[in-house]
C-alpha cells in the first residue's frame, strides 16, 4: 500500500475570505525527447530527464467564470505528484512559448517546442510519491490578458535529475497535475443615485481697469485758400491718436432702422465663482457576492489507520482520541460542499455535526460521498448554521469504525 504523505495547499488556507478557488484538471500532458520522433501522449507518466525528456502540461482556463480579467486571479498555484526518482535533484518549470503550440498525441522530440517565461526554478525533486506545489500566479494572469498565449507548462530537468510525475492516464496512483485558482469574489454594481439640484450661478467677475488714452494732437489754423481741383487720392495716413471726446450734442431725430452685419463675437469674460455644491443624492444599494468568513476553501490529505479526519488541514485521529483538532467550526450560515478523491477501497466518507462544548458526535450526517477505488465523487450538504462543529469520517457511522480507506485527499468549502 503507497504512504500517502499528507499536505495542505497553504496558498489557500491564506487567501482572503472574500476569494473563492476553482481547481482544474489538465487538459492535456505529454514529454518529449529531443531529436526522437516518438509521441509519449498516451503514457501514465510525464519523464522528465531521461535521454534529457522534457514535460508538458495545460489546463483549460476556458473553465472559469466569463469577463474573468487578470486583476481578479489572487493566486494560482500549481501541484504535481512526484510518482519516481531514478535521480534525485530538482527541475525548472516555465511557460511554453506562445509561439509553440502542442497536442499530446502529436508532440514529438522533433516539434520545436521552447521555453517562454520562468515560473519557478531549482524545484525540489528528491522524495517519490510526494506533492510538489508551485505559485503560478504571474503566468496564469498572463494567459487571463491574452488567452492565445496559453500553451501551459514546461518541465525540465537540471543536471542528472531523472524523475516521473503522474500524468492523467496514471489509474494506478491516480494523482494527475491540478492548477488551483484563488478568484477574488466581486460583486455587482449598485444602482446610480439620482443626480442633485444644480447649484446657483456665480456673481459675474470684476471688470478690468481702463487703457491709458493717448495724447491730444494740437495744430495752428492756416488761412482759407482757393478750391484746388480734386487730386487723386492718396495713400492712407497712420492714424493718429484718439483725441478727447466731445460733449455730447442734442439728440437728432431717430433715423430709420438700418440693417447691419453682426460683429465678431467679442472675447470671453473671465469665469465667475463657483457656485454652491448641490444636495448629494441617496446612496445606490450596496452590490452583494461575499463569501461567508473564516472558512477557506481548503485541500487535506489523509492514510488509512485514523476514522475521523479534518475538514481543513493533514489533522486525524483515532475514534477512542477524537478532540478538536479533527473538528472545524463554521463561522457562518453556510451549505457545505466537498470532493474526494480515493486511492484505495471503495467506501463513502461523511461529514457529520459536533457540539463544540462537548465534541460529541451528531448520528445524522450533514453529507455522506460514495467513491470508487481509484475515482473520485462529490456533493453538497444540508446548510449548517454558524457556530455548527462539523468532522469527516470515513463510512457512514457517526462511530468512527471504519478506516480510511487506503489514503484519500478532499477538497472543502462552507459558504
Amino acid at each position: 500500500m503507497k504512504n500517502l504523505t499528507r499536505f495542505a495547499i497553504t496558498a489557500l488556507a491564506l487567501a482572503p475570505i472574500a476569494g473563492f478557488a476553482q481547481t482544474l484538471a489538465p487538459s492535456q500532458d505529454a514529454y518529449y525527447v529531443p531529436g526522437n520522433g516518438s509521441n509519449f501522449g498516451t503514457s501514465t507518466t510525464i519523464t522528465v530527464g531521461s535521454s534529457s525528456a522534457i514535460g508538458l502540461v495545460q489546463f483549460d482556463l476556458t473553465q472559469l467564470p466569463g469577463g474573468l480579467t487578470a486583476a481578479q486571479i489572487q493566486k494560482a498555484t500549481l501541484t504535481l505528484f512526484l510518482d519516481h526518482v531514478s535521480f534525485g535533484g530538482s527541475v525548472n518549470i516555465d511557460a511554453v512559448s506562445a509561439s509553440t503550440p502542442w497536442g499530446e498525441l502529436t508532440v514529438t522530440g522533433d516539434s520545436g517546442i521552447s521555453p517562454g517565461v520562468a515560473v519557478n526554478t531549482l524545484v525540489t525533486t528528491n522524495t517519490a510519491e510526494t506533492f510538489i506545489a508551485v505559485d503560478a500566479t504571474s503566468a496564469v494572469q498572463g494567459w487571463i490578458t491574452t488567452p492565445s498565449s496559453n500553451n501551459g507548462f514546461m518541465i525540465q530537468a537540471n543536471g542528472s535529475t531523472n524523475v516521473q510525475f503522474d500524468s492523467k492516464e496514471n489509474t494506478t496512483t491516480s494523482h494527475p497535475a491540478i492548477l488551483t485558482i484563488v478568484l477574488v469574489s466581486v460583486g455587482p454594481t449598485g444602482a446610480t443615485g439620482s443626480i442633485g439640484t444644480n447649484g446657483n450661478n456665480g456673481a459675474p467677475g470684476a471688470t478690468g481697469p481702463t487703457g491709458v488714452a493717448g495724447s491730444t494732437g494740437v495744430g495752428t489754423a492756416g488761412p482759407a485758400g482757393s478750391t484746388g481741383a480734386v487730386g487723386s487720392t492718396g495713400p492712407a495716413g497712420t492714424a493718429g491718436a484718439t483725441g478727447a471726446a466731445g460733449a455730447t450734442g442734442p439728440a437728432g431725430p431717430a433715423g430709420a432702422t438700418g440693417v447691419g452685419t453682426t460683429g465678431a463675437t467679442g472675447p470671453a469674460g473671465s469665469a465667475g465663482a463657483a457656485g454652491a455644491m448641490g444636495a448629494t443624492g441617496p446612496a445606490g444599494s450596496a452590490g452583494t457576492g461575499a463569501s461567508p468568513t473564516s472558512i477557506p476553501v481548503a485541500f487535506a490529505g489523509h492514510a488509512s489507520a485514523s476514522t475521523f479526519f479534518s475538514l481543513t488541514s493533514g489533522t486525524a485521529s483515532t475514534a477512542a482520541a477524537f478532540g478538536a483538532g479533527e473538528t472545524v467550526v463554521a463561522p457562518a450560515n453556510c451549505t457545505p460542499t466537498m470532493k474526494v478523491w480515493n486511492f484505495g477501497t471503495a467506501t463513502s466518507y461523511s461529514i457529520f455535526p459536533v457540539t463544540t462544548s462537548t465534541l460529541g458526535i451528531g448520528t445524522t450526517p450533514i453529507l455522506t460521498i460514495s467513491v470508487a477505488s481509484g475515482s473520485s465523487n462529490s456533493g453538497t450538504g444540508s446548510a449548517v448554521a454558524a457556530g455548527q462543529g462539523m468532522t469527516l469520517t470515513a463510512g457512514a457511522s457517526s462511530a468512527g469504525t471504519a478506516p480510511g480507506g487506503e489514503g484519500f485527499y478532499t477538497s472543502f468549502s462552507c459558504q
